[in-house]
């Protein structure tokens, strides 16, 4: 492996990490709330059931449970607390190192899974009704597993995510099923209760009417259990499909980075072959050099966009999820399979595309003009995006003065394309002219008429395409 080898390879890494960083502090962050939360409130909790009932826990399973729980998100609050950390730390002058800490990924996946189920476990008990003699559990506490779907999808995963979504949908339907009855109304009577009473209201006896009366003047008429479950079951629902559609894409987002660096050295690399071995068959049909010089384009776009990657890994910006979907489209076009032809409308959508990701980085000015039946024409694919990478690579587009012009007119006969922008007179390297040269041969032999010309004085670098029908 040589030394450039060596160098893009570190490269990668280094835009995998900083890439992948933000998500992962964001999971940290969010188990850690999790754990402080619980660690604070359940003493709190504990305290006024026994200044109300005279005891911490209903029942003596409950005791074990709550205990388990809070040393579980005690444990868990402190790796993730020196997991945040961006410094090495010292405890009784032993120094913790951080970045060891954070790679171990065993260890914080194990303890997020401990702390998430536990607390999982503590809401089964109370949905459960367990010490708890009445009736009101599928009043208030399912808001607690309502709470953690959108939490274990974004901590644990899709899958773990609609497994709990499961467990409370089914413990929603026992208790209102089984221990309630769906058609089950006064939550402060008993079943027998119930019935006797709604059977009074129904042959008018004096007593029943009275009650009716307090009831409804002090605003004591409860609901149906009924009204409970299916209240509760749309909470559940439009929990579990935005933790699944939505976090869930935060979460494919953060699989998939990891597979286009991959992708980006598989890429260079076997664009680094085929330039190999078009070297060395120069000779060939026509057919073998056209597709040799279009596998040209591609590693120049890839190492523009290595720069890129390479600039925002310096500093993790927030508009860091908008700059990798940008990407992703980018990517998706320039994988495509029909190398012959283009519709020229998705030509000028991949350019927008680039330019839009160029622009995250710093202000630019460009004056970008589309006329003309665009949508009707075909060209050959990746021809344009040519002129706009020299443009970014050798010119001054922060001058608004001097904006880089790009005009694109369809006609019936022809397509025209013209650019223009200021000579970056900073420029720390040499230009070598790779694309336009591959630009010039890709239309000598796609091409049967065409015009290009390129003009440029001390200040300004212009080229003007006209390709004929």
């Amino acid at each position: 492996m040589n030394h450039e080898e060596i160098q893009l390879k570190e490269l990668l890494e280094r835009s995998r990490q900083q890439l992948t960083r933000p998500f992962s502090n964001v999971q940290r962050k969010m188990l850690y709330l999790l754990n402080v939360s619980y660690l604070i409130l359940t003493p709190l909790f504990l305290i006024s059931e026994k200044i109300a009932t005279g005891s911490f826990v209903p029942a003596p399973i409950l005791g074990f449970i709550y205990s388990f729980v809070w040393i579980a998100n005690l444990v868990s609050a402190v790796y993730a607390y020196l997991s945040l950390k961006e410094r090495d730390i010292y405890v009784f002058n032993i120094r913790l190192n951080v970045a060891k800490l954070k790679e171990n990924q065993k260890i914080e996946l194990t303890l997020r899974w401990t702390s998430v189920l536990s607390v999982m476990l503590m809401s089964v008990a109370n949905m459960l009704g367990v010490g708890n003699p009445s009736t009101d559990a599928i009043i208030t506490d399912f808001g607690l597993a309502h709470s953690l779907i959108v939490l274990s999808a974004m901590v644990l995963g899709r899958a773990a995510m609609m497994a709990w979504t499961g467990v409370v949908i089914g413990i929603l339907s026992y208790v209102t099923f089984g221990q309630l009855n769906y058609s089950y109304q006064y939550n402060y009577l008993t079943p027998q209760e119930s019935i006797r009473y709604e059977n009074a209201l129904k042959e008018h006896q004096p007593w029943a009417l009275k009650r009716q009366e307090v009831l409804k003047a002090s605003h004591l008429n409860p609901p149906r259990a009924s009204r409970y479950f299916n209240t509760w079951i749309i909470f559940l629902l439009v929990a579990a499909a935005t933790a699944y559609f939505f976090a869930g894409v935060a979460l494919d987002l953060f699989k998939v980075i990891p597979q286009v660096t991959d992708d980006i050295k598989d890429a260079i690399e076997a664009t680094k072959r085929a330039e190999e071995q078009r070297l060395l068959q120069q000779q060939e049909s026509l057919s073998t050099e056209l597709k040799a010089l279009k596998a040209q384009v591609n590693p120049h776009f890839l190492y523009n966009t290595l720069n890129y990657f390479y600039i925002k890994s310096q500093d993790v910006y927030p508009e860091l999820a908008e700059s990798i979907i940008k990407l992703s489209e980018i990517m998706r076009y320039s994988m495509r399979n029909d190398f012959q032809t283009a519709n020229l409308q998705e030509e000028i959508n991949y350019m927008r595309q680039f330019i839009n990701l160029h622009e995250l980085r710093y202000p630019m000015f460009i004056k970008f003009s589309v006329n003309g039946p665009v949508e009707q024409k075909e060209i050959l694919p990746f021809l344009l995006i040519g002129l706009v990478e020299n443009a970014f690579k050798h010119g001054n587009l922060t001058n608004p003065e001097h904006p880089f012009i790009i005009d694109l007119i369809a006609y019936e006969d022809r397509i025209e394309y013209f650019t223009s922008n200021l000579k970056n007179k900073k420029q720390r390297f040499e230009s070598n002219h790779i694309g336009l040269a591959n630009m010039r041969q890709r239309l000598d032999l796609a091409y049967q008429r065409y015009h290009f010309d390129i003009n440029q004085t001390d200040d300004v670098f212009s080229c003007h395409l006209i390709i004929y029908n």
